[in-house]
């Protein structure tokens, strides 16, 4: 094979792998786009999420609590274990930048360290 060939061959395989990077990006953003709220004052929650993630005002975030579970048994070494708790929904208002928005409260106690996933 000559080196032209070569050369041509792999630039087309980078722009197919980046092309391919693109589409699973946007498949990303829409069935697992997720951030962690930051704070809660006021009925609102500033979360880690922004327009690099695709995050849009009027978009509905399901919000989750990872809860601890006691130990099944104490006198045995064992790794703690967790369960996902749904805590409640929030809905941006704004988009602050690339990294941070603001949402209101729709429902549930959301606090400092849950986390937001964007409603199918």
């Amino acid at each position: 094979m000559r080196k032209p060939t070569i050369v041509n061959v792999l630039v087309a395989i980078f722009f197919i792998a980046v092309a391919g990077c693109a589409t699973m990006e946007s498949a990303g953003h829409k069935y697992v786009m997720k951030g962690q709220i930051l704070d809660v004052s006021n009925g609102e929650a500033n979360l880690c999420i922004g327009s690099a993630e695709g995050a849009k005002a009027g978009q509905e975030f399901t919000v989750y609590r990872n809860v601890r579970l006691p130990f099944t048994n104490p006198s045995k070494e064992e790794h703690p274990s967790y369960k996902r708790e749904q805590i409640g929904t929030v809905k941006i208002e704004q988009v602050f930048n690339e990294h941070y928005a603001k949402a209101k409260i729709v429902s549930g106690d959301i606090k400092a360290n849950d986390v937001a996933e964007l409603c199918p």
